[in-house]
């Protein structure tokens, strides 16, 4: 099962952390995986290229990605928002396969 683990700190979302596979198909044919895959990835680009590079932390490896807030950002807090958006849809149509935990930190 695909982890999505958010802390946020009173209203400052700090970090999102996405982790393990979704086991939904084989490897190469798991759609939630690639959807989430897709959804990151464009996430981490969009970041990358809207924000000052001092702003976040970027971390991607197999089955892991770790995106942290090093300050307030409001470009990056709201395409972290709307990225949550659609992984909260997956979740809708696949929730055992992906699981989102938001947490006050």
């Amino acid at each position: 099962m695909v982890n999505v683990e958010v802390k946020r700190q009173s209203d400052f979302l700090q970090e999102v952390l996405i982790h393990n596979h979704a086991e939904y198909g084989e490897h190469g044919q798991d759609l939630v995986c690639a959807g989430v895959s897709s959804i990151a990835v464009g996430m981490l680009n969009a970041l990358d290229q809207m924000t000052k590079h001092d702003v976040c932390e970027l971390v991607m490896k197999e089955a892991y990605v770790k995106i942290s807030l090093k300050q307030r950002d409001e470009t990056a807090e709201l395409l972290l928002e709307a990225m949550l958006i659609q992984l909260k849809t997956l979740e809708e149509n696949y929730h055992n396969y992906i699981s989102i935990h938001d947490q006050e930190v």
